[in-house]
């Protein structure tokens, strides 16, 4: 039959290793690796026990490493050939510690390899220990992944909290049958452990990362900080608010969307970009089909974490050049902040394509757009895959140009546009198919997405901005309000196409009720001097050009490409005259007259953290105090001047219990009722005397050891001549009571007295009181 520390040890490392595995199955479920990920697991586990029981610990350690090279070049087999020409000795090691500073593990090519490649190792050796009884060598092997996840951000508070509790379980496991050293060791484990969450979730740990601090500031977030920072992780918000503060001006001659990130791989509630950044070393690849050049120049209005230009970049000069690096994706982002008044140029070239040109692309993907753009979360219904096959086969689309045409038609006439939505729980996309009804461009762009990559169709989702407020011929003053997102399909021989399902008349009339409440208010820094208030229907301040159209506001839609009409005149865009693209932010504003709700009290004063969130970061942080403090001199000392100085009430109740006995005995109750007074009212006396004594000299001098007899205790400590008559008398009375017929009540007095002498003459504040009085040492009995 299993002992109670085995039972609590196996619990313990059943909660660490869910919390790991259940973060590295997330992982593998959104790259589509999830069932042989969990048989790896399972049979990692398996073989684990097996080798555990039969008592080979040794052995256990071997196959771990065999497991982890296995898992290596497992790994390095999944990557392609050009992937694994830049796999040098010195990309692993920058890689590994990147993920110990804040480097999500989603951000890698092939995440879910990564998962299957790693999981062995921890979960056979946690689990061959725990068999074999080392349960602190058994945590500590889970712990050390679990410590991994949790710094890269990827495991969030629920799973963090699990793991520790778990680690801490095991540790008190391995405590009651004192296995692998002094408890006392460990706890300098429970507190880093401790702290790596605390400071995982109240600080940032990469510069620009998508994760906020516990305690954000009490300023809502605009749309910038949601879509247009250059993070490389984007999660889909509720509500939303809409900034009117303009970010910068583009001086070009053709007005286009000013694209700022894309993202690859779709997680269920977010968007992340894979793969690395490279430093910009003069020209960029130019799209595989025809193209056209666009110069733009673009000046920073306030300080930005962007590089806002039209797709594709090629080039670019500037102070900004310096600075500038290269997604996987082809885009370009600041290393660093750009400062307000920063002026660069980049030279674009538009892909030409013509709705004919596309439909006869075909579907010869390259193979590195194959394996990244057509990712699909494994968890996502079938559910999402028929209702996009009615779609297609209702608008009788037979390429995939068709099929983005019918599913961007689809979402933009049977979805409305509203700002106030509850984020759902789940898949994102497939709760804004079917259980949504309205939404903003984070769930349209999302939902079309993964709509066409159930259909094996390459797309991404970007971020950026629509073209801005015309100023004059070539300039656009673009605010943080024309923020967006949109879908980028690929096609071959064309390259990368840009579709946008949110609908363009209802983002136009919501994006002018902001612009124009602010000029109300008379906001600072929502207009230049160039700029002019919101025109009068029928003004023809602002004339289109270029093929340019133009809202009240003065807001240009972007031109399309070369031919971007369908036969049936219907432009691909959904741009129709007077349609500009808007811009969500992170949440509602109090009073919002678009329909935003009010926020709570609680939403007042943290607005963007949810309170159990905030509850178990506080726990994790008390257990690693409590493990702190144990290792403290100072508290430990302090704890026993408390247990010997602040017990005088209880010391009144045991002098009222021992006056009562004897007063019983005198008064003539019953021959056993007295015997029975008179013998356990002096003992207990005695045995709270000699408590307070070991109590006093643990301060003054050293704790009572285990296994160490009264006499030896009191020899070693080298006492004075009438404190050590002091511990003798409590000593022989103590011995007496426990090991004898009991004491008489003058011996237990005299104990008493003795106990109150040692408090009295080894405590600060009573020494002090006692060299105003002449304390002698009671005398024997």
């Amino acid at each position: 039959m299993a002992s109670r520390p085995s039972i609590l040890a196996a619990i313990g490392i059943i909660a660490v290793t869910w919390s790991y595995v259940s973060v590295l199955a997330d992982i593998a479920t959104v790259t589509g690796w999830r069932t042989p990920f969990l048989f790896v697991v399972v049979l990692a586990g398996v073989l684990g026990v097996m080798i555990g029981t039969i008592g080979r610990t040794r052995s256990a350690f071997i196959l771990t490493i065999g497991l982890l090279l296995i898992g290596l070049i497992t790994y390095i087999y999944t990557l392609s050939q050009a992937q694994q020409q830049l796999l040098t000795t010195q990309r692993l090691l920058a890689d590994t510690a990147a993920l110990f500073t804040g480097l999500s593990i989603l951000r890698f090519v092939r995440a879910g390899a990564w998962a299957i490649a790693v999981v062995p190792a921890p979960v056979f050796l946690s689990w061959a220990l725990l068999s074999a009884g080392r349960y602190v060598l058994s945590a500590t092997a889970g712990g050390v992944i679990l410590g991994l996840v949790i710094l890269t951000g990827d495991a969030g508070l629920l799973t963090a909290l699990t793991g520790v509790v778990g680690f801490l379980l095991t540790v008190a496991a391995a405590t009651l049958t004192q296995y692998d050293g002094d408890i006392n060791q460990l706890d300098a484990v429970i507190v880093l452990l401790a702290v790596i969450i605390v400071l995982s979730t109240s600080v940032s740990a990469v510069p620009g990362s998508g994760s906020s601090p516990l305690v954000p500031e009490k300023t809502p977030q605009t749309v910038d900080a949601s879509l247009t920072t250059a993070d490389q992780r984007i999660e889909v918000l509720g509500s939303i608010d809409l900034s009117p503060q303009v970010r910068f001006t583009v001086e070009s001659s053709r007005p286009s969307y000013w694209r700022t990130g894309a993202y690859n791989r779709y997680t269920g509630d977010g968007w992340v970009r894979t793969g690395e950044t490279q430093p910009y070393q003069g020209q960029l690849s130019l799209p595989p089909g025809s193209s056209q050049s666009v110069q733009q120049t673009i000046k920073t209005q306030q300080s930005i974490s962007i590089l806002p230009a039209a797709w594709k970049p090629i080039t670019i000069e500037g102070s900004a050049a310096s600075q500038a690096t290269v997604t996987t994706q082809g885009g370009l982002i600041p290393q660093t902040s750009l400062s307000a008044n920063t002026e660069y140029t980049v030279t674009s070239r538009l892909p030409l394509w013509t709705p004919a040109q596309l439909r006869r692309a075909g579907t010869a993907y390259p193979a590195e757009i194959d394996e990244t753009y057509r990712e699909v979360p494994a968890d996502t219904s079938n559910r999402v895959t028929q209702r996009t096959n009615q779609i297609i086969s209702n608008a009788s689309a037979d390429t995939p140009y068709d099929a983005a045409i019918a599913v961007e038609r689809y979402l933009e006439s049977n979805k409305q546009y509203s700002l106030s939505v509850s984020k759902p729980d789940g898949n994102v996309a497939e709760s804004f198919l079917f259980e949504m009804d309205a939404g903003y461009c984070v769930y349209y762009a999302s939902t079309m997405a993964v709509m066409l990559r159930t259909q094996g169709i390459p797309t991404r989702f970007v971020t950026g901005y629509t073209p801005g407020q015309r100023i004059d011929s070539n300039t656009h003053v673009v605010r943080g309000l024309n923020s967006h997102a949109w879908v980028e399909v690929y096609f071959p021989d064309t390259g990368w196409v840009r579709f946008d399902p949110t609908p363009a008349a209802e983002r136009q009339s919501t994006e002018s009720a902001r612009l124009s409440e602010a000029r109300q208010q008379d906001t600072a820094g929502i207009d230049l001097n160039e700029s002019t208030p919101t025109p009068t229907p029928g003004s023809s301040a602002m004339t289109p050009e270029n093929g340019a159209s133009t809202d009240a506001t003065g807001t240009t839609s972007a031109p399309t490409e070369r031919s971007t009409t369908t036969p049936q005149g219907t432009d691909i865009n959904n741009n129709s005259a007077g349609s500009m693209a808007q811009t969500p932010g992170i949440s509602a504003r109090t009073g919002d007259p678009l329909g935003s709700s009010s926020p709570s009290v609680i939403d007042q004063f943290l607005p963007t953290v949810r309170i159990r969130r905030l509850l178990a970061v506080i726990a994790i942080g008390i257990i690693g105090m409590g493990a702190a403090m144990r290792q403290s001199h100072t508290i430990q000392c302090s704890r026993r001047l408390v247990m010997a100085q602040s017990q005088w009430l209880q010391s009144i109740r045991q002098h009222k219990r021992r006056f009562a006995g004897i007063r019983g005995v005198s008064e003539g109750k019953s021959k056993s009722k007295s015997k029975s007074k008179s013998k356990s009212d002096p003992d207990s006396s005695v045995a709270y005397a000699y408590q307070r004594a070991m109590a006093v000299l643990a301060y003054t001098h050293r704790p009572r050891r285990p296994n160490e007899t009264l006499r030896t205790y009191r020899a070693a400590l080298s006492l004075s001549a009438d404190r050590e008559a002091a511990l003798q008398q409590i000593e022989q009375a103590y011995e007496r009571s426990k090991y004898g017929d009991g004491v008489s009540p003058p011996t237990a007095t005299t104990a008493i007295t003795a106990a109150d002498f040692l408090v009295r003459t080894g405590t600060p504040v009573r020494r002090r009181i006692a060299q105003f009085r002449e304390i002698k040492p009671p005398d024997d009995e």
